[in-house]
């Protein structure tokens, strides 16, 4: 079944007609995607590896959970099936914290596919350690999942030739004044350890 995706316009507007996602990459079509992260009580963060076999960054470290809005679905609504179906989570729409929304573009596969996206960026922070055990990850999309603090995570995501999917199109700038940057400052209030600290000085 063709999955069709609401195209936008580069401020994120409704460009008022909808094409399939095949079409949206090949032609770099704006689009909205969720990004979703999940924190529990010791302040760790869950990542996932994409499937091999993805046409976009396989095999790399990624975030908790992400993708993209389908025609006619919002924001929230997205994120709680694409919990579900990549890795078997069920939570309401009340657990999700929007934290922000950036616009990233994104060139891949010597321009085979084009990524011009507007990501909302939600955290969910659990009350009780996550079991990894808990997981059903989708094998189709998620190859494996592990938690890391967000300390080993701003350097996974920040060190040379990274193994970690890119959150942004590369532009010299330092992590610091991207977007991103966001997701450390909230962790580091929620979770004040020196380590954390660290990060956003």
């Amino acid at each position: 079944m063709v999955e069709y995706i609401d195209v936008c316009n580069e401020d994120g507007t409704p460009a008022g007609y909808s094409a399939p996602r095949s079409e949206i990459h090949e032609k770099g079509l704006w689009h909205r995607v969720v990004h979703i992260w999940i924190v529990d009580s010791n302040g760790m963060v869950l990542i996932q590896k994409r499937a091999a076999h993805k046409e976009s960054n396989p095999s790399m470290w990624d975030i908790s959970c992400a993708g993209h809005i389908e025609a006619g679905m919002d924001s929230k609504e997205t994120a709680i099936k694409e919990l579900f179906e990549e890795l078997g989570l069920l939570y309401s729409q009340n657990d999700l914290e929007i934290l922000f929304s950036y616009k990233k573009k994104s060139i891949l596969n010597n321009g085979k596919y084009l990524d011009y996206e507007i990501p909302d960026v939600y955290l969910i922070t659990l009350a009780h350690p996550l079991n990894l055990n808990t997981l059903k990850l989708q094998i189709e999309e998620v190859s494996d999942a592990k938690l890391v603090t967000p300390f080993e995570l701003y350097h996974l995501i920040t060190e040379e030739n990274s193994t970690f999917a890119p959150l942004d199109e590369e532009d010299g700038k330092p992590f610091k004044d991207h977007p991103y940057f966001k997701l450390f400052e909230t962790l580091a209030k929620k979770y004040p350890t020196s380590e954390n600290n660290s990060l956003i000085k």
